[in-house]
């Protein structure tokens, strides 16, 4: 399976430490970063669906607006510019699980 492609990154990673999983996908990530600039490296900016089933994406970047909610290592409604990765990590974007409901 081929890592996706960090092709959006601000600068280069000068040594990427760990792999998680993105939507199935492994992808070397740098310790210390968050899931949202891993997020952006890859190209995804439209990551979450409200409680509405309407696709949003970060907004303020540091966890007031809750517009960058994603399912990590399967909890969903996680903020992804608040969580740092961790090793095997497993994010899902575009899953909002609400009353026991997949979003369409």
């Amino acid at each position: 399976m081929q890592t996706l492609d960090r092709k959006l990154d601000i600068q280069p990673l000068s040594r990427a430490d760990m792999t998680i999983q993105l939507n199935g996908q492994p992808v070397s990530v740098a310790n210390g970063e968050t899931v949202l600039s891993v997020l952006n490296a890859v190209g995804l900016r439209q990551v979450a669906r409200n409680d509405h089933a309407q696709l949003s994406g970060a907004f303020c970047g540091m966890g007031v607006c809750h517009c960058c909610l994603v399912s990590i290592n399967g909890r969903p409604k996680r903020r992804a510019c608040q969580t740092v990765v961790q090793p095997g990590m497993q994010v899902e974007t575009l899953s909002n699980r609400f009353d026991g409901q997949e979003a369409p």
